[in-house]
């Protein structure tokens, strides 16, 4: 009981100490006249909000560090501008670094204002966005005159899961850990700046271990995952796709008929194989895993991609690839999409691809998140998975190079096949 006994008090004793050393840096500090004390603060939050107070901790000690060291938060700036939808105005101004911004909708947790501009800022750690909050806060923005020149809306979170309600900028306190080290490397060796990126890796928010907190508490729903695109999958197979056969000229002419529709779960691929020849070939579903088709996801943070796959077979139509590759059809119909491919990512992985993939040369795909955005029910997401496959095949098929293509070669490829 005595060796318990003796086990407490040098706890208490550590912690009193490490007080002891907190106070000392923040009375030099003071002495220096530094703005503002980081345990006030702390401190404002009253006991009955019901909050993790870590979401609080951490937005008033990075609020208070960006406010205090002026070549941190115009780095930081700096930092978020390229990675915004527009640059940010007024870069030459430094901002007022504020948290707990009230209005009549609620609180925004920091805000960092221009005067003219600001960059709206809503910090989670584990937990999920209410509905409709970030339009809150839009709607605030937008009818604040102050802020003429506009705002941005950026959303920083544990985890990747929780980038919803489309902010300007989602990033994860991950992304601020690693950028705070970058900058303790490159630009000064403050002490508080290491105390707070190592508060963020005591709290499983910096950068990600093999076994990572995402990992961890992701495993159980994950396990639902493949299963049930699987089933979805399996459902959109029903539907009638012979529309796309009869588009690109499978028919009379088509050098071999194509199967009804194929389910393919092979290859890191959940999809339909929809034009069974490849000659070409489409295919719609899900990458799962992108090895063997030599691509990496659209977004890192909404894995797994959806996706629509051009396909040929190279080996089967080895003398019609330099006919089909080198056609001005072809050709029209790569340079169309690098253009303006839409909603979706297009990605070239013969010609612009670092490890090129002759087999799948053109992709069009969207994160599998956005695809099943706002449904609820299994029959929605597999309506969903229909309607976001037939609107792909229409923009492959949107100027009819494609048709084009194949109603061209395919006689010619049936007449040099000899009769069985």
């Amino acid at each position: 009981m005595r060796g318990h006994q003796l086990v407490v008090e040098c706890d208490h004793l550590a912690t009193l100490l490490s007080l002891y050393v907190m106070l000392d840096t923040f009375k030099a500090m003071e002495d220096r006249g530094v703005s503002d004390s980081l345990f006030s603060a702390l401190r404002k939050y009253p006991k009955s909000q019901e909050l993790d107070p870590i979401e609080n901790f951490i937005t008033e000690g990075f609020a208070w560090l960006l406010r205090n060291k002026e070549v941190l938060a115009r780095d930081f700036i700096n930092y978020l501008s390229p990675k915004l939808p527009e640059l940010i105005p007024l870069t030459h101004i430094m901002p007022q670094w504020k948290t707990q911004h009230t209005f009549p909708g609620g609180k925004i947790d920091m805000v960092a204002d221009f005067g003219q501009f600001a960059l709206i800022f809503e910090h989670k750690i584990w937990s999920k966005l209410s509905d409709g909050q970030l339009d809150k806060y839009r709607e605030y923005a937008k009818a604040n005159l102050k802020w003429s020149q506009g705002y941005k809306l950026i959303l920083i979170t544990g985890l990747t899961s929780q980038h919803e309600q489309q902010p300007d900028l989602a990033l994860t306190w991950s992304d601020i850990y690693k950028f705070l080290k970058r900058w303790l490397e490159t630009k000064s060796d403050d002490s508080l700046v290491r105390d707070f990126i190592d508060m963020l890796a005591e709290e499983n928010l910096g950068p990600a271990a093999p076994v990572s907190y995402e990992s961890i508490v992701s495993y159980l729903p994950a396990q639902s995952l493949i299963p049930n695109l699987k089933s979805i999958t399996l459902r959109a197979a029903e539907a009638d796709w012979r529309w796309v056969l009869e588009r690109i000229g499978f028919k009379q002419d088509a050098p071999i008929l194509s199967n009804p529709v194929k389910y393919e779960d092979k290859y890191g691929r959940l999809v339909l194989n929809i034009v069974d020849s490849w000659f070409p070939g489409i295919l719609i579903g899900t990458i799962l895993d992108g090895s063997d088709c030599k691509v990496k996801p659209s977004n890192y943070h909404l894995v797994p991609d959806f996706c629509l796959i051009l396909a040929f077979h190279i080996e089967k139509w080895k003398k019609f690839e330099r006919d089909f590759f080198n056609s001005d059809e072809y050709n029209q119909l790569r340079s169309r999409l690098k253009a303006n491919s839409g909603t979706w990512d297009f990605h070239d992985h013969r010609l612009e691809a670092g490890k090129q993939n002759p087999w799948h040369p053109l992709h069009l795909r969207k994160p599998l998140a956005e695809v099943f955005r706002g449904t609820i029910t299994f029959d929605d997401q597999v309506e969903r998975f229909i309607a976001q496959g037939r609107e792909v095949i229409e923009l492959l098929l949107e100027d009819g190079e494609l048709e084009a293509l194949t109603k061209r070669l395919h006689p010619i490829a049936r007449n040099s096949m000899s009769p069985v």
